[in-house]
């Protein structure tokens, strides 16, 4: 271990060293991610026909179902359900719950998004009021001015918001695997990615179950020695530091009981002035760097030194 002076070095290295951000340009709208409504396009134009329709609207909108009865399809995506929810409720039988006034099964009403050939006048009146309640007639009316189509590709990049966290973090592995593999390549060290511990059972390593399940970023094997490195980058938002090093403190007791070896790779501005929680990182846990001490020696002296 460190000593108090080596530690307090190691702190001032780490913090003067953070990487700012991991963001590129494809971090904030994967555009490979706006997709689904292709399948849709016939009934996204023809929905048109209720844009700005302030008196007529009911009528259209009924005479829209009897002549393109799967224009129902689009209505999820109009009010940005999840693609897993969408596909559920469009292509089985199952029916989205929604609650009126009163939170309880007497006031519940459920939609089902599946096409029928022809649907019935009660059908019909229950998707109009559906579109009424969640505030759809009001968009075709008073919000979308030109196209339903261009509205959804609105939404979509919306949905793909929800996936800039595991993006962020995905980048960070990306960064950090080049640097990982090229000194695991030098010392002749397999490198496994993306899996639970329970997969070094097939590698002849006995796993307890305490383990069995977590999976890890990059797992190291040679022989019978074994290193689980984690890389992760934390922005300032949400991010409490003192939680962080604490969770890895203890995955650190869990891997070293079934005799593996824990390192790791941390970066971003939750770290900047947090020289207390640094310090305890650096006296707690072995082996703990950024990106720029993994990059220029600090990551292969450790490898070196784990599998000599």
């Amino acid at each position: 271990m460190y000593t108090e002076k080596t530690l307090q070095e190691k702190v001032v290295l780490f913090e003067k060293n953070l990487l700012k951000t991991n963001r590129g340009f494809n971090f904030y709208v994967d555009w490979n991610n706006i997709t689904g409504f292709e399948e849709y396009i016939i009934e996204l134009h023809s929905m048109d026909a209720l844009i700005g329709r302030k008196d007529d609207f009911d009528e259209i909108f009924l005479s829209l179902l009897d002549k393109i009865p799967s224009v129902v399809k689009t209505f999820p995506i109009l009010f940005a359900l999840s693609k897993a929810e969408r596909e559920i409720y469009t292509k089985t039988d199952k029916s989205l719950a929604i609650v009126g006034t009163e939170i309880d099964s007497s006031d519940m009403q459920c939609y089902n998004f599946k096409p029928y050939s022809r649907f019935s006048e009660s059908h019909k009146k229950s998707y109009l009021e559906f579109f009424k309640q969640m505030g759809l007639k009001n968009l075709f009316v008073n919000i979308i001015e030109k196209s339903t189509f261009d509205y959804v590709v609105g939404v979509l990049v919306g949905l793909d918001s929800n996936g800039r966290k595991n993006r962020g973090g995905k980048a960070f592995e990306i960064a950090c695997e080049p640097i990982i593999r090229e000194i695991c390549a030098k010392y002749g060290i397999e490198v496994i990615t993306q899996k639970q511990f329970k997969y070094l059972r097939t590698k002849a390593f006995e796993i307890n179950e305490d383990i069995s399940n977590r999976k890890a970023d990059f797992i190291l094997i040679k022989g019978k020695i074994c290193l689980n490195i984690e890389v992760n980058f934390f922005s300032e938002a949400g991010s409490k530091p003192e939680e962080i090093i604490d969770s890895y403190i203890n995955r650190q007791a869990d891997l070293k009981s079934n005799g593996i070896h824990f390192a790791l790779i941390t970066d971003g501005n939750c770290w900047s002035g947090t020289t207390n929680q640094l310090s305890k990182g650096f006296r707690h846990l072995n082996y703990i760097m950024n990106y720029k001490m993994a990059k220029t020696g600090m990551l292969e002296e450790i490898i070196g030194k784990i599998f000599g």
